[in-house]
């Protein structure tokens, strides 16, 4: 079962695949080096015995017969001679150490065995260049390959040795970087499991900037995926607590209602006025629950295939204008700042309730006289909608959390409302790509939603 694990192993298999690789691209090499090595030589062999018989050629041409047969005879006895052999017409020996047949003009090559030239019974591949002089004469000069062969065995040897000392280094090497390979990986893993049994906040390690690599991408990317998983879990921590904390009352307020109502004397009048305050605290908890789920749905990134799409500017007027009998009641100031038309891809009725989420927030949390401005407008690659008020304003703490829900500030506890509006508008700002943040008007409080400007 071991060696069966081992077999399957991912470092047992990447290693024997770089073997093989390192086989077969050593094998390839050693083939081309072979060739390379061993066709020159016979080459030069071959060019050595066409000059030796150009010059025996031309000693028949300067020389009588014996002499040029004696010159002949004396180069052979050079220790860089070569075998020879010079029959008469008639095909006989005349002189020489090759066997006596018949060569056929030109280059050929044969096999002899003939001490003291063969070592044993070894054959002795010779190359014989054979030329017929004028007066019919046939002279062979002939060359031993041995040393081609010999250089081929020596190659070979070393061959094998350097290739077998070049695969154990590989197989060192390799099973080396494997193993530091699969240790990360099995370290990136033992997170994954660690988180999986409660660790939320482990993350896998990382190595500095200049020494990342695609291992280092990946956990990067798993750290990415694991803080928005904590982030989620965190989130839904907190909106299960702020539900039962933010419920509680009106369900509180719900049975104190009925409880009166039934603890007193049979009343028409009174069942009525308990059941209506019933019916007001039920609709609030359902407007609760509903924009609980409005929001879980736009961070799930439904209903959002359809885009169009929509004027900015336009939706800001209609917005104002449907509060603005409101805002003159409550003795607010709502105006609107828009030059041009301003288009971004989206989805009209989401964009309109996020615009009328923050103007109905600014009209109910701040004091009377407050100057309420809708601001629309192009800046560089994005549209910007601006909600600016010259209210009472909210701390740095504040601006950081004023989009979490069912957030809100200590002075806005006893105002009408669950918390759920600026969340909401943040859900529906997330959901078209724009960039949402709360900024200091100095006084009062700026709501700035970037959208990304459509490509012309």
């Amino acid at each position: 079962m071991r060696i069966s694990l081992a077999i399957r192993s991912t470092r047992t298999r990447v290693a024997g695949f770089m073997v093989i690789l390192f086989l077969a691209a050593f094998g390839v090499s050693g083939l081309a080096t072979w060739l390379a090595l061993t066709a020159p030589v016979e080459e030069s062999t071959q060019a050595r015995l066409l000059r030796e018989a150009s010059q025996v050629t031309g000693l028949y041409a300067t020389h009588s017969r014996a002499q040029a047969l004696k010159l002949i005879a004396t180069r052979e006895k050079r220790p860089t001679g070569y075998n020879f052999l010079i029959t008469d017409p008639a095909g006989r020996r005349l002189d020489g150490d090759l066997p006596e047949q018949a060569f056929p003009d030109g280059l050929t090559t044969f096999k002899w065995k003939a001490p003291p030239l063969a070592t044993g019974d070894d054959d002795v591949r010779m190359l014989v260049m054979t030329v017929r002089m004028p007066d019919g004469v046939r002279v062979s000069l002939g060359e031993d390959l041995e040393r081609s062969r010999q250089l081929q065995v020596s190659f070979l040897r070393t061959f094998i040795l350097t290739s077998g000392a070049a695969l154990f280094i590989a197989l060192a090497v390799g099973l080396s970087y494997v193993t530091r390979i699969l240790r990360r990986i099995e370290l990136i893993a033992a997170t994954a499991d660690a988180v999986s049994a409660g660790e939320i906040g482990l993350r896998a390690p990382v190595r500095p900037p200049e020494r990342r690599d695609d291992i280092d991408h990946l956990a990067i990317a798993m750290n990415g995926m694991l803080d928005e998983i904590e982030r989620l879990l965190v989130s839904v921590r907190q909106v299960s607590d702020d539900v039962a904390h933010d419920l509680r009352t009106p369900l509180a307020h719900l049975r104190q209602r009925v409880e009166v109502a039934l603890a007193g004397p049979p009343d028409f009048d009174a069942y009525r006025q308990a059941l209506n305050g019933a019916v007001e605290k039920i609709d609030d908890v359902l407007a609760t629950f509903e924009a609980l789920l409005r929001i879980g749905q736009l961070e799930a990134g439904a209903n959002l295939a359809a885009f169009q799409p929509v004027d900015i500017a336009e939706t800001a007027r209609s917005v104002a204008e449907a509060f603005r009998p409101s805002a003159e009641d409550a003795g607010h100031d709502l105006s609107v700042v828009a030059a041009r038309p301003e288009i971004v891809q989206g989805e009209r009725s989401l964009i309109t309730q996020m615009v009328a989420n923050f103007v109905e927030n600014a009209l109910i949390h701040t004091p009377k006289g407050t100057t309420i401005e809708l601001r629309v407008e192009r800046i560089g690659p994005v549209v910007r909608l601006v909600v600016e008020d010259d209210g009472l304003g909210v701390t740095p703490a504040e601006r950081e959390q004023i989009f979490r829900r069912f957030y809100r500030v200590d002075r806005s506890r006893t105002t009408p409302g669950s918390g759920l509006g600026l969340s909401l508008a943040a859900a529906v700002a997330h959901a078209h790509g724009a960039d949402i943040r709360a900024e200091d008007a100095a006084p009062g409080l700026r709501i700035v939603v970037d959208f990304p400007a459509p490509v012309a």
